[in-house]
């Protein structure tokens, strides 16, 4: 799936449970585009990189591997979506996350699952394993589903609600319909990732 197609998706689904003039962090943000999607909300973005151009956004340029979040207030909706897997240490970021949220706050995280029915093949045919299409950094952590659910238990989040992302583009034969019914059949093998929707405990 191209890396466009793949984002609006996310973001659409993500932006349907965010409550209009919310106060939202976006932690790994890139270039800002998930402004779009919730416009009526305040919006602040944090990245590594800068690429938000001339876009109008609370933004700073931060590498959490070193630093904390650089912000002091309070959000409604904190935002990782595909980050986790990137950093050195999560369980730090998720520890500065929870400190951040507001009393009701809610953090959505998207875990990818590499661990779909393709990697499994490309294992056994001691192939290359394609971990992260849309990045030249690739993963340092690979969160199989129930354990990804259980680390964030862990790190003392309340899993309130799931949502399973699209399954991958290939193999391209295969309809997009029975694809996404495998996906929720079966979420291990066949979808390319997991939205969780949590809350402090």
């Amino acid at each position: 799936m191209k890396k466009e197609v793949y984002c609006e998706s996310k973001f659409s689904k993500v932006s349907k449970v965010i409550k209009k003039n919310s106060k939202v962090l976006d932690i790994g943000c890139s270039n800002g585009e998930l402004q779009d999607f919730i416009p009526s909300c305040k919006y602040y973005g944090i990245d590594i990189n800068n690429s938000v151009g001339n876009r109008e956004m609370n933004f700073k340029q931060v590498n959490l591997n070193i630093n904390n979040i650089p912000f002091k207030e309070e959000f409604d909706y904190i935002l990782l979506l595909d980050v986790l897997e990137h950093l050195a240490d999560p369980s730090k970021t998720l520890q500065d996350v929870k400190s951040k949220l507001s009393e009701k706050g809610i953090t959505i995280i998207n875990l990818p699952n590499d661990y779909h029915i393709l990697n499994k093949i490309r294992f056994l045919l001691d192939k290359k394993l394609q971990l992260d299409p849309f990045s030249n950094h690739g993963h340092l952590h690979i969160f199989p589903i129930h354990l990804g659910e259980s680390f964030l238990k862990k790190q003392g989040f309340k899993i309130l609600k799931r949502q399973i992302l699209e399954p991958p583009q290939k193999p391209k034969f295969i309809p997009r319909f029975i694809k996404e019914f495998l996906a929720e059949l079966s979420p291990s093998n066949f979808s390319r990732g997991i939205i969780y929707y949590c809350k402090k405990k």
